[in-house]
């Protein structure tokens, strides 16, 4: 073997091993950015009464609504959150920021529905636009009471 094959031999090894390298490395960061772990967790409904705030509970075991298991199994695809039931699939797109973790439903779209990763409800108003709603009131009521 002449100098020249040798080195074009070492040349072609070591561009195949970094691209097998490459190719493994995205295969594990795709793996783990569709892993169903970065879902894990509580999350409660924004801009719910109190009295009627949906808690939901994704972990192995399943989906829990209410502490109530409602399905064993949920699909996770990096960017959506798919429950299927017995009335039907759920689907909730990832939103938010990675210091305000957030679910929105996008199917079905009414009602509409937000929910919070637990622990981060003080990065935004829970309230949801309840006093948004409150003050429309009062003002109707001061217009057609002549306050």
């Amino acid at each position: 073997m002449t100098r020249l094959q040798a080195i074009k031999t070492v040349t072609y090894s070591v561009l195949i091993f970094a691209g097998m390298g490459f190719s493994a490395l995205i295969y594990v960061s795709y793996q783990d950015y569709v892993d169903p772990k970065h879902v894990y967790g509580d999350w409660i409904e924004v801009g719910a009464p109190s009295y009627d705030t949906d808690v939901i509970t994704l972990n192995r075991t399943g989906v829990f609504k209410n502490n109530r298991l409602i399905t064993t199994q949920f699909k996770f695809n990096g960017k959506r959150v798919s429950i299927e039931t017995g009335s039907g699939v759920t689907v909730y797109a990832v939103a938010g920021s990675y210091k305000s973790p957030q679910l929105k439903r996008i199917s079905p779209e009414t009602p509409s529905q937000r929910l919070i990763k637990k622990g981060y409800e003080h990065t935004i108003d829970m309230s949801g636009g309840v006093g948004g709603a409150k003050a429309r009131r009062a003002a109707l009521s001061d217009h057609f009471s002549g306050k």
